[in-house]
């Protein structure tokens, strides 16, 4: 057997994980098609789906987020290079085409160097005007910054770009320091706004609600409210910082919400209106006649001047922040290892350009978690009716898939009749694998992974790992495999 190295990664004991491990020891990504959440064996062979379908790439890379929990903050336990490499390959397989080809299908308009960019981001936690969240889960600027060098790709000016979250309701929100530098140190000219001090806004303006006349009365500055509500909401009106964007990129973190069930895309831009709080009466129970969310991303609308585009129209991706994300609740708690990863962190990217279908995914994600917390698993029965009213206005595709009973969670085993769904597995697991011969033959496996604790080490004479062993476990970061094969392949799982 030739000495390898290889990442090692998350294996289940069912085969179609061990398949996802095949491309570890190659540069490619392994990119999986829809295949099926099912009870039986089979399932539905990998396919690429139909063209036309809305499509969802979800990507991981397992030593994106390593904060091992016993020092610092989650913050500061994410590595660019990987989240970058993440992006850009959702945006190839999302594109359909190379990578600086496919950054400029994402922002396509010609004058690059004159185009504006909004990366709506979420602060719902940062209430201290230093430390911003502080421990509690909140945005982090990595997938902001691979965004920025994705519209710089395209000949997009940093200058240009604003990253915001405009909510302004009590407690008051914040980009902390640390936050702005370490965007700043990839790209010092950069805006941000946030209601807690932003520097410079989009419309060169002072006031970050002055819409793009000025007219506190102009259409273009207001929320468009369907007819249909038994108590119409109050006039609300949309942050000029993304009314004055040529693109829009929401960057929302997968999350649950104790009262709105869950707080994703579309709810992310309640960071984009005027006093969201007063929203509140149609967020938190159940309003059947209509959406407020969805009339927001449909926003603003002029009857008979289609120059005027909504949130919707000018969102070009979607990247939800699953590299830590909280399964349970939206504020408060702390980011911990979800148990359908294994009780890693996550580590993953959704990427789409239709909103909805990017939602639905997120959603059934979060719904797969086990019950834990109090605020883990399934939502209430309306909880994803927002989607369906935002199909139902034009904004993308709503599609909903359950896990089967008693069925191990599996991202690339989730199918979907009405998107395209692709998972695409970069890096398996937190675990850094080197695998050596010795001078007697045997072989030597090192390896580090951000949590202590014992790895299982598996082996297999396949590269699909369909015929996979464990040989053991090692709380030390080493095995001998004093059996070796003529030809073997390895893997290392975090057991803790």
């Amino acid at each position: 057997m030739a000495d390898r190295k290889s990442e090692g990664g998350r294996v289940d004991r069912g085969r179609r994980r061990f398949i996802r491990q095949t491309a570890l020891a190659s540069a490619a990504p392994v990119v999986v098609g829809r295949l099926a959440w099912a009870d039986g064996l089979g399932g539905a062979a990998a396919g690429d789906g139909p063209a036309a379908l809305p499509r969802v790439v979800h990507v991981h890379h397992g030593r994106a987020a390593r904060w091992p929990r016993t020092t610092g903050k989650y913050r500061d336990y994410l590595d660019q290079p990987s989240i970058d490499r993440m992006l850009d390959q959702a945006v190839m397989v999302l594109k359909d085409a190379g990578l600086d080809e496919a950054w400029r299908r994402v922002f396509p308009l010609g004058a690059p160097a004159t185009r504006k960019l909004a990366i709506k981001i979420n602060l719902n936690n940062a209430t201290d005007p230093v430390e911003g969240a502080g421990d509690i889960i909140d945005a982090v600027p990595e997938p902001c910054i691979a965004v920025i060098k994705g519209f710089v790709r395209t000949g997009g000016l940093s200058s240009n770009c604003t990253i915001y979250d405009a909510t302004n309701t009590q407690p008051t929100r914040y980009m902390a320091p640390w936050f702005k530098n370490r965007v700043k140190a990839t790209f010092p000219d950069v805006k941000f706004h946030a209601a807690g001090g932003g520097e410079g806004f989009a419309d060169g303006e002072n006031d970050p609600w002055d819409g793009p006349s000025g007219d506190a009365a102009d259409p273009r500055t207001y929320v468009t409210w369907s007819p249909a509500y038994v108590t119409t909401p109050p006039d609300t009106r949309i942050a000029a910082v993304v009314l004055s964007a040529d693109y829009l990129v929401n960057v929302p973190i997968v999350k649950k919400h104790g009262q709105a069930n869950v707080t994703l895309g579309y709810k992310a831009h309640l960071g984009t209106i005027d006093r969201a709080d007063r929203l509140h009466p149609w967020l938190f129970s159940d309003v059947p006649e209509a959406s407020v969310l969805a009339d927001i991303m449909g926003s603003p609308v002029v009857p008979g001047d289609p120059s005027v585009k909504s949130l919707a129209q000018r969102t070009v991706l979607t990247v939800g922040d699953l590299l830590y994300g909280q399964p349970c609740k939206n504020f408060g708690v702390v980011p911990r290892p979800w148990a359908i990863f294994r009780n890693e962190w996550p580590s993953h990217l959704i990427v789409s350009d239709d909103p909805v279908a990017a939602d639905s995914v997120m959603i059934d994600i979060l719904e797969a978690e086990p019950a834990n917390e109090g605020g883990c698993g399934s939502s209430r029965s309306w909880a994803r009716r927002y989607l369906q009213f935002a199909e139902a206005k034009g904004q993308g595709v709503h599609e909903h898939v359950a896990l089967p009973q008693g069925q191990r969670f599996d991202p690339a085993r989730m199918t979907y009749a009405r998107i395209d769904y692709r998972f695409v597995e970069l890096s398996s697991s937190g675990a850094l694998l080197t695998v050596s011969k010795l001078a007697n033959g045997a072989v030597l496996l090192q390896w580090t992974h951000y949590f202590p604790g014992p790895c299982e080490v598996w082996r297999a004479t396949k590269p699909d790992f369909s015929d996979a062993l464990m040989l053991g476990a090692s709380p030390v970061g080493s095995f001998v495999d004093n059996s070796p094969l003529p030809k073997a392949f390895y893997s290392v799982l975090y057991g803790g």
